[in-house]
Formats: C-alpha cells, sequence, structure tokens
C-alpha cells in the first residue's frame, strides 16, 4: 500500500523530516539544543504539512478496511475444529477440565441431579396426600380422632420449636411447654375457650415462678422462649374447639382449603410472574404478585365452596368475608415462622415431614388464621 495520499504531494512525516527513525531513548541536553537552533534558523520541510495532508497520510493505510470488514460479515464460513499438538497430551477431544483443572458437569450428573429432584418431587407428593388422607379422616370421624390428631400436631410442633431454639444456645422448659400444650388441648375439648385460656394462663404462671426460683443461667430468656412457644402453638387448640360445633367439618375444611389455596396460588402466581418483592428484610422469596394470586386463589375458592350443598347454610358474602380475613392473616402467620428461623438461622423447624420439613412449617399460617375462624363464624352464629 502506498505511502503518498491521493493528491499526489509526497507527504514527510516528521520523523522523516529529521533524516532519523525514531529514537526511544531520551535525547541528551545538547541535542536538544541543536533542534531548537534549528527551528529557529528558518523554514523547514514541515512548515507546508497540513491537517488535511496528516488526515491523509494516517487514513491512506486503512483504506479499504471497512469495506473488507463489512464484506466479511456477509460471507458465510464453514466452522472448524481446530486440532493442536500438545506435547505430553494423548489425542481426543479437550473439555473446559483439562483448561482449567476442574471437572465439568456430565451428563452423568445432569441426569443424577434430575432423577434426585423427581424423586424429592415424588416425596413431596406422597407425604402431602398421606398427610391430608388422615386429616380428612379425622374430621369426618369428629370428637376425639380429630381432637387427638390435633393434639399430636401441636405436641410435634412445639417439640420442633424448642429443639430448634436450642441450637442458638437457649435452653426452654420444654418439659413445662409439653405439659401446657397437652393440657391446653384437653380443656379445650371439654370446656371450650375457657378451658384453653385457663390452662396457658396456669402453665404460663407455673413456668414463672419455676424460673424465679431456680439458679438458671439466662432466666427472663429461656423463660421468654418457653411461654413463647406455649403460647403460639396453642393457637392451633382454637380448632378442637371448633371441633366441638355441629358445623365444625364445614368450617374446618373450609379454613384449611383456604389457607392451602392461598399459599399455593401465592406459590405458583409468585414463580411466574413474581418481580417485586413484598417483605425482602422478611422472606426474600415473597412478591406482591405472589400476594395478588394467593388472594384471587382463596376468594374464587371459597366463593365458589359456599355454593355447594355440603357447606349451607353459609353464603357467598360470608365466604368471602372469612377469604379477606384468611388473605390478611396467612402470610402474618408465615412472616411470624420466618422472622423466628431468620433469627435463629434455620431453614426448617423440623424434618418429620419428608420434603416439607417440619409440622410446624405445615401449620404457620393456621396458626393466625384458625383462631380468626372460630371468632368469625361464632360471630356469624354458624358455631
Amino acid at each position: 500500500m502506498s505511502d503518498e495520499p491521493d493528491s499526489g504531494k509526497p507527504v514527510v512525516r516528521p520523523w522523516e523530516a529529521a533524516g532519523d527513525e525514531p529514537d526511544v531513548e531520551q535525547p541528551n541536553e545538547e541535542a536538544v539544543e541543536q533542534n531548537l537552533s534549528a527551528l529557529e534558523a528558518g523554514p523547514t520541510s514541515l512548515d507546508d504539512f497540513t491537517d488535511e495532508d496528516y488526515l491523509s497520510a494516517t487514513t491512506q493505510e486503512y483504506r479499504g478496511l471497512a469495506e473488507s470488514v463489512a464484506e466479511a460479515d456477509t460471507q458465510e464460513f464453514q466452522k472448524q475444529a481446530v486440532a493442536a499438538a500438545i506435547p505430553g497430551v494423548g489425542t481426543g477431544l479437550i473439555g473446559f477440565e483439562d483448561v482449567t483443572g476442574e471437572r465439568g458437569v456430565s451428563e452423568e450428573d445432569v441426569e443424577t441431579f434430575e432423577q434426585r429432584r423427581t424423586t424429592d418431587l415424588t416425596i413431596r407428593v406422597v407425604s402431602a396426600v398421606v398427610l391430608a388422607g388422615v386429616f380428612v379422616a379425622t374430621v369426618v370421624l369428629g370428637g376425639a380422632w380429630f381432637t387427638g390428631f390435633v393434639l399430636v400436631a401441636m405436641l410435634v410442633s412445639v417439640g420442633e420449636f424448642y429443639a430448634s431454639v436450642r441450637t442458638v444456645g437457649y435452653n426452654p422448659l420444654a418439659l413445662f411447654g409439653l405439659i401446657g400444650v397437652i393440657g391446653g388441648a384437653v380443656a379445650a375439648d371439654a370446656y371450650g375457650t375457657t378451658g384453653l385460656y385457663g390452662w396457658v394462663v396456669v402453665t404460663i404462671a407455673a413456668i414463672a415462678f419455676f424460673f424465679s426460683m431456680a439458679q438458671r443461667r439466662n432466666p427472663l430468656d429461656d423463660a421468654g422462649i418457653t411461654i413463647m412457644g406455649l403460647v403460639w402453638i396453642s393457637l392451633l387448640g382454637f380448632a378442637i374447639v371448633i371441633g366441638r360445633s355441629d358445623f365444625a367439618a364445614p368450617v374446618i375444611l373450609l379454613t384449611v382449603l383456604g389457607t392451602a389455596a392461598f399459599d399455593i396460588g401465592a406459590y405458583f402466581i409468585g414463580k411466574t410472574f413474581g418481580k417485586r418483592q413484598l417483605a425482602p428484610s422478611v422472606s426474600p422469596n415473597k412478591t406482591v404478585e405472589g400476594l395478588i394470586g394467593g388472594v384471587l386463589s382463596t376468594t374464587a375458592l371459597l366463593t365458589v365452596l359456599s355454593t355447594f350443598p355440603y357447606f349451607d347454610p353459609l353464603t357467598v358474602g360470608h365466604a368471602a368475608l372469612f377469604a379477606g380475613g384468611i388473605c390478611v392473616l396467612a402470610p402474618l402467620g408465615d412472616a411470624a415462622e420466618s422472622v423466628v428461623k431468620r433469627s435463629i438461622g434455620v431453614k426448617d423447624m423440623g424434618s418429620i415431614m419428608p420434603g416439607h420439613g417440619g409440622i410446624l412449617d405445615r401449620i404457620d399460617a393456621l396458626l393466625f388464621v384458625v383462631p380468626f375462624a372460630y371468632y368469625l363464624f361464632e360471630l356469624l352464629d354458624y358455631l
């Protein structure tokens, strides 16, 4: 490629004018003074060197480069493998692990992961179906069967709570908590809310008396944790009170199905469309879109169920009112457990249910919804 511009005028670069190749070394003071003297003496060959000459000389060497690049973009090339002989490496394919030194993900790894995920999903479904079947059976049988089912759930839940807080250094008085839960369930079955309240208050007084007399480290913290677990789990005792009424089975089914509909709707809608976090500091996975999905699914389900003869004399308006309460209290119940789990650094409260965690992880929303269901339907004169 020629060094001359299109105008035909010879181009003289600064270093060519001096007659020397560019010197990377720093010139001495004598050379600098000689150059300055030469410039002051008179005109040089650089005086006629204009901006147009510079641009022409600069772009001359790149003439046709843009056209070549554009032409290359329009052409199709067949991709080919590159083979190279590497000393010490035999023939064959070279993967990322050969370059990075780390093992990549193989087809066997992917297949193992998919099988494990399928197995986990199967376990979750089976355990949920078994629990749902036992629950429905006890609701239909009613009486002592349902009371026993709720009592077992309360005992396991309070045990999971006390076991979880022990992992971070608390020492709750678990025996008092377990006795309080058992006594509260029996009292609720025999005397309704009066018995439930009374037994919980008596147990709280006994816990306070014990910690005031016994010499234990951090008595205030441990007493508070013990009472917290007792009161929190005892909220499920309202289900036993509901079970004593003639309209027990419909109310219990509406409560559980409505709460489950909220969880399911919130999960699938949030997973599909969720973008805006609802409460990042409490539960980062909860979204505003998921909350809306839970509200819609709960309201739709309870409204439809209210039209079935089995739920007579429940009206559509009362069902919608109940759905509104569930949509407020269910996420609050879930958030309450999330706060506890984050504060003690655990993912699940237990592992008794394969694929679901513990019983407390499954009834966290119900602990807030069940008392509301009791008071609402008692106010509406269904109980």
